[in-house]
């Protein structure tokens, strides 16, 4: 007993074809389009350093509380993108960014008169010492 498998429509064939050349094209030219992939997240080497961003509010006695951008509304989740930029901002638009950064709190009652920027390097190694901060911006205290 023979089984006959169907015959491949010529359509699908070019489709296979193409999007295998789309796949090659997309990763020898190291591009990242959707769904295709070069790949470039797997195979680049990183170091062991963390880089990021922590922002604090200071009360009038220089007391600082942890801001969490993801305890804050929805809206300023990835706001922390801004930060690498306002070196090109002037005094009071980075004011402005501070203090809608701390408009939230405030409004629980949170006494904020300013708000540090502090840039953070950490290792990644899970025995590592608590990251180096280093104080960044700090700006804010127009509150309303």
């Amino acid at each position: 007993m023979t089984v006959h498998e169907p015959e491949v429509s010529p359509l699908t064939r070019h489709l296979v074809h193409a999007f295998l050349l789309v796949f090659a094209v997309a990763g020898f030219a190291r591009l990242e389009l959707y769904p295709f992939s070069g790949f470039r997240l797997f195979s680049e080497l990183r170091s062991d350093k963390r880089v990021g961003w922590q922002l604090v509010a200071v009360d009038d006695e220089g007391k600082e509380v942890p801001i969490k951008l993801g305890d804050l509304p929805l809206g300023y989740r990835q706001s922390a993108r801004v930060i690498p930029g306002m070196a090109h901002d002037s005094a009071d638009e980075r004011d402005e960014i501070c203090d809608a950064w701390a408009a939230p709190l405030r409004a629980r009652g949170v006494d904020v008169e300013r708000v540090r920027i502090y840039r953070t390097v950490g290792s990644l190694r899970p025995d590592s010492p608590p990251p180096e901060r280093t104080l960044t911006y700090e700006c804010g205290g127009r509150a309303p």
